[in-house]
């Protein structure tokens, strides 16, 4: 086995600047860290990963929890973050709950087991006990939320504003002459849900409509929830001219209710999503939608937390990043079909 002994040797230099070299500590010249790593790869020594953490006592290892790795924001997210990690040398152990309370608990205690240097949370619940209990128990692990915050619980949080956003969507169908707009959001507990929905109801109440508990439907960000609370609107005596969608996933589930029921976009209803995944550009017509800065948001909390990391100390820093409205092919202003239509039942 090589040792780091053998690699000073074969470099001409102490064995004290090829650790400096390795773990990037201290100063070394150009040409001494062009020696060593030489040395490294002709003699095809690997670092003892574990005896490094225990010097350094970190794992250079991030935990990264979201709550469904199927749907496509999560997927870009976490290759967002792990790209930006590995920019840093740190990997990422992903952890996907199912938006299940006990399973979260479960990936909560194997990482901390594991040793990682931090936790990135991605949309927990607004009542999660879990953080609450890693707070309470580990106060020394870095603990980062992105994109949600918890009630009564001060963290570092990167986030994108849903209320700006839900009001962005609402006047945009607004100012198009809609007045009848359905909601449908993801679960009651989410964040991204209720802020969505705050938004949504204050542009309503901006342009003197009263919001209609009727046109607000709550389930899940998938879009099989799309597709079946999308049928409920769609089926009502009066049903909503335009739905504001919670995420993309929800749109594309609006989008095979309408196709269904021989319901066109934008012709007879207005579709408008929330993210600007990829769906957006793939559904036909091309959706309007929110835009959250996604793969923005990713990089900036990975470097939120290593500098957490490095410094031993949390900032309680929430960085907020702006929605912006791109608008596609999926709204239409209202007009006479719109309002006379009477979709079947």
């Amino acid at each position: 086995m090589v040792t780091i002994k053998d690699v000073a040797k074969a470099a001409n230099v102490s064995i004290s600047t090829v650790s400096r070299v390795l773990n990037n500590s201290g100063y070394s010249s150009m040409s001494t860290k062009e020696k060593v790593n030489k040395a490294v790869e002709e003699l095809k020594f690997q670092k003892n990963m574990v005896a490094t953490a225990m010097i350094k006592k970190q794992t250079s290892t991030l935990g990264l929890i979201i709550p469904d790795i199927k749907n496509i924001f999560y997927g870009e997210l976490t290759r967002a973050i792990e790209d930006q990690a590995h920019q840093y040398g740190f990997n990422v152990i992903l952890c996907n709950t199912d938006n299940d309370l006990e399973k979260e608990a479960e990936y909560l205690n194997f990482l901390l087991r594991k040793g990682i240097d931090g936790i990135i949370f991605s949309t927990p619940e607004i009542n999660d006990k879990n953080i609450r209990e890693v707070m309470k128990n580990r106060p020394d692990v870095p603990l980062i939320l992105l994109g949600s915050q918890v009630k009564n619980v001060r963290l570092d949080e990167v986030l994108v504003d849903n209320f700006e956003g839900g009001y962005q969507a609402t006047a945009h169908l607004l100012d198009h002459g809609h007045q009848r707009i359905g909601y449908i959001g993801g679960q009651k507990d989410s964040y991204a849900t209720v802020e969505r929905y705050k938004g949504y109801a204050k542009a309503l109440e901006d342009y003197g409509i009263e919001p209609m508990d009727e046109y607000l439907k709550l389930d899940e960000f998938k879009i099989h929830s799309g597709y079946h609370r999308g049928k409920e609107l769609l089926k009502m005596s009066e049903p909503p001219t335009a739905v504001f969608a919670g995420n993309d996933a929800i749109a594309v589930g609006v989008y095979k209710a309408a196709r269904e029921l021989g319901i066109s976009i934008p012709e007879e209803l207005s579709v408008i999503g929330f993210d600007d995944s990829q769906f957006a550009e793939i559904v036909d017509p091309e959706l309007t939608t929110i835009r959250t800065p996604i793969s923005e948001m990713g990089e900036k909390t990975v470097e939120l937390a290593i500098q957490i990391v490095r410094e031993g100390k949390n900032f309680k820093e929430t960085v907020t990043f702006q929605p912006s409205l791109i608008e596609r092919g999926s709204t239409a202003k209202v007009n006479d079909h719109y309002l006379v239509r009477k979709y079947p039942s």
